[in-house]
């Protein structure tokens, strides 16, 4: 009898960690809206070399960086081991391909993880945090052969890993299929006309890609949102923040309360809602980059505040960053909207 409970509780174990091995998932590629690019073929392989998926062939890819690509019926269910992509970047004028294992345990690792999100239905009036976990595995392509991998769910994004494509020639014939009265300097000058946004095209002229700025993105830093109101009762009472990086989270109550530091890329938007009012802020790169930066070089490893403080009635809002005993105003947010009251 003994035997028969050990092997029923050891089957249940196997089966248990084997459930967590798999997780259904969408697969798409996005590229930053001035810099896209355009899936020429790929594939994603399991541990045995055995094929997953193709990559979404779904036409040109401009979705910006925080945001997952056009969904074309690609997806799985089996952990990604290897990676193989080709495509074309309109915007440089170049195919490029990645062929690179993936870092299984990480993947694996953030699956698992997941993260809380609240439930559909209320309970006892309110709507309970519930475990999820993500549901879309997505390419980020980026000038200079730049890759970048994410897992996201709804709001919920987290980066994998980084990954390094090289240039690489394709036929233009090969990859499309009215290119006969094309060739190759022909089809890449068309398609930089038609892709590429007029105001990038006019700045590729004059100042040339930013290589390296997506590499910038990644860096991170210790802070948190502090909310400041001008008659100490207000309070947040969500936050979703997405970063440059192409991360993103979602911070509920009770998690708030707790006030705690993230390690995370610079803001890009912040959707913040307080007892009464919500606004939605968008953040400048360049700006949060050298006010973080100069608050580090002179605080080294101490943790930042974001100083937010709405003006009377909520009608705006006045950022700075605080470390330490010293504080520096931001001058180049966009405050989008404030609503509620």
């Amino acid at each position: 009898m003994k035997k028969i409970i050990i092997s029923t509780l050891l089957a249940l174990l196997f089966w248990a960690c084997k459930e967590k091995t798999k997780f259904s998932y969408s697969v798409t590629v996005t590229a930053p809206k001035e810099y896209p690019v355009e899936v020429h073929e790929g594939w994603l392989m399991d541990d045995q070399k055995k094929f997953i998926c193709a990559m979404p062939k779904a036409g040109v890819a401009n979705t910006r960086w925080l945001f997952d690509g056009k969904k074309a019926g690609q997806g799985g269910s089996k952990i990604p081991y290897h990676l193989n992509l080709t495509y074309v970047a309109y915007a440089e004028k170049k195919f490029y391909t990645v062929d690179a294992d993936l870092p299984v345990d990480k993947i694996l690792e953030e699956f698992n993880k997941g993260f809380d999100v609240e439930a559909d239905l209320k309970v006892d009036g309110e709507y309970p945090l519930v475990h999820d976990t993500y549901n879309t595995f997505t390419i980020g392509a980026a000038p200079g052969g730049f890759i970048v991998i994410w897992l996201s769910a709804g709001h919920h994004r987290v980066e994998i890993c980084r990954l390094q494509a090289k240039e690489v020639f394709v036929d233009v014939n090969d990859f499309y299929q009215n290119a006969d009265d094309e060739n190759q300097q022909q089809f890449f000058d068309s398609w930089f006309k038609i892709a590429v946004p007029e105001a990038t095209q006019e700045e590729i002229k004059e100042q040339g890609i930013p290589f390296g700025l997506w590499d910038n993105y990644r860096e991170r830093f210790k802070y948190r949102f502090v909310l400041q109101p001008y008659d100490d009762k207000d309070k947040f009472t969500f936050q979703s923040v997405g970063y440059f990086n192409g991360e993103a989270n979602l911070f509920y109550l009770p998690n708030l309360n707790k006030n705690d530091y993230t390690l995370v890329g610079i803001p890009n938007i912040a959707k913040l809602s307080f007892t009464q009012y919500n606004t939605d802020i968008e953040f400048n790169d360049q700006e949060m980059l050298s006010v973080f930066k100069e608050l580090q070089s002179k605080h080294p490893n101490k943790p930042m505040d974001i100083l937010v403080v709405p003006t009377f009635m909520y009608k705006d809002f006045k950022l700075s960053v605080k470390c330490e005993d010293e504080i520096i105003p931001l001058t180049k947010y966009k405050v989008k909207g404030v609503w509620g009251g």
